[in-house]
């Protein structure tokens, strides 16, 4: 075979694997083969023998089979506004005939709606600092993934368009759902007991149990990171839950395990501006965990220590991108947006104070005032990239002004 018809085969291997969501070494231990032989193939630089390229070629004609799959699996979201209708139809696009209004809601807020159990939207009328609160299930995320592709959008442009109406998100679930078993939970959980494993984690937790009326078991559970914790990750046997919910036997079970990247407050902010400018969920799940996370064959610090070869195979060739475990410093939209609803109205008080006894009581709080640890590093980071911040600041002066006008024409 030439060296061009070569290099289009391999190319060709390549498109059709990726189609797939395969690694190159979950292909390679398919057909018998080294992940770096195939890496050759698919680059043109080596042929294989005509056996090994038919197992290749008839492996890739297969019907396919999801190896995975990455979703968005919960999502909560806050908005410094009360126009509650408003966002229902901008963010969700929903009329609000669709939602029931329930007669009760938390404290603090006036109202609650819901949507078949799924998605929740919680208001209040004159409290800005509550605003609107919107809760969508593992339910309500595959509701709403359908509207997208329906309206032919996708996650990246809802992030962005819940981000454009200065939306925060306060909780992420991302999940990737095992199809195969790629993964033994429980060799995870021994592996973690042993010091077999990289992460910048400092706490992890193992659960297991066995329902005594049938002595069967409910499966293995690994948590890393602390209850209490903006980033907190989740590895469980699906298909025990599913049996036992579900009545199904273990082998009907579509999912085999679940893994779970759970963000909260800032740290789920932070992943949604990632996600906002992604096009591959896939991709950017494995970097996540990539970062944080990596199991060996025997201890890390151990000079032959080995990245043990399923989750090698598990993670492929993806990169790692880690979202600080240290607290991350209040956004400046949330600072701003605090201010402007929850602030000027005392801070406005206290300059009519001053102009009405000419005193100078606004000046002095603000000489007072003294920035907290957080607020010292938000600055760091705005002078360290003014052009990001450049924006978020115009943003805000003509928000502001616009505010201004709307109270002068009244």
């Amino acid at each position: 075979m030439n060296q061009v018809n070569q290099h289009d085969l391999g190319e060709s291997i390549r498109v059709s694997r990726e189609e797939r969501g395969w690694t190159q070494r979950y292909l390679a231990e398919k057909v018998g083969i080294s992940r770096s032989l195939l890496s050759k193939v698919e680059k043109g630089t080596r042929q294989l023998s005509e056996e090994k390229l038919n197992l290749i070629l008839d492996s890739l004609q297969e019907e396919l089979v999801p190896v995975n799959r990455v979703l968005i699996d919960y999502l909560t979201i806050h908005f410094f506004s009360n126009q509650y209708l408003k966002l229902i139809e901008a963010i969700i696009g929903m009329p609000i005939e669709r939602f029931e209004e329930l007669d009760y809601a938390p404290k603090g807020y006036i109202g609650q709606y819901v949507w078949n159990q799924v998605i929740t939207i919680r208001y209040s009328i004159d409290d800005t600092v509550k605003g609107t609160v919107m809760e969508f299930s593992g339910q309500g995320c595959k509701h709403l993934a359908m509207r997208l592709k329906t309206a032919k959008s996708n996650w990246q442009e809802f992030f962005r368009k819940v981000l454009a109406y200065q939306g925060n998100f306060t909780r992420i679930d991302f999940t990737l759902d095992d199809f195969v078993g790629s993964l033994s939970i429980p060799e995870l959980k021994r592996k973690v007991t042993l010091g077999h494993v990289w992460t910048t984690f400092q706490v992890s937790e193992s659960h297991g149990g066995t329902d005594i009326t049938n002595n069967e078991s409910n499966g293995e559970t690994l948590y890393l990171g602390s209850k209490k914790s903006q980033c907190r990750f989740c590895f469980y046997q699906k298909d025990y839950e599913q049996r036992k919910r579900r009545g199904i036997p273990l082998e009907e079970a579509e999912v085999k395990n679940r893994f779970e990247l759970r963000y909260r407050k800032e740290k789920a902010q932070s992943l949604a501006k990632i996600i906002s400018r992604t096009h591959d969920l896939t991709k950017l799940f494995f970097e996540l965990l990539n970062g944080a996370i990596c199991f060996y064959d025997r201890d890390p610090n151990d000079p032959g220590a080995k990245v043990d070869k399923k989750w090698a195979a598990f993670i492929g060739n993806h990169g790692a991108i880690t979202i600080s475990l240290e607290t991350i410093p209040q956004s400046f939209e949330k600072s701003m947006n605090w201010l402007i609803h929850g602030v000027s109205p005392s801070l406005a008080f206290i300059a009519q104070v001053d102009q009405t006894f000419h005193s100078s009581l606004l000046s002095l709080i603000i000489e007072q005032g003294e920035m907290n640890p957080r607020q010292i590093k938000l600055l760091q980071n705005m002078k360290a990239d003014p052009e990001y911040y450049q924006e978020e600041v115009e943003y805000y002066e003509r928000k502001l002004q616009s505010i201004s006008n709307e109270k002068t024409s009244y």
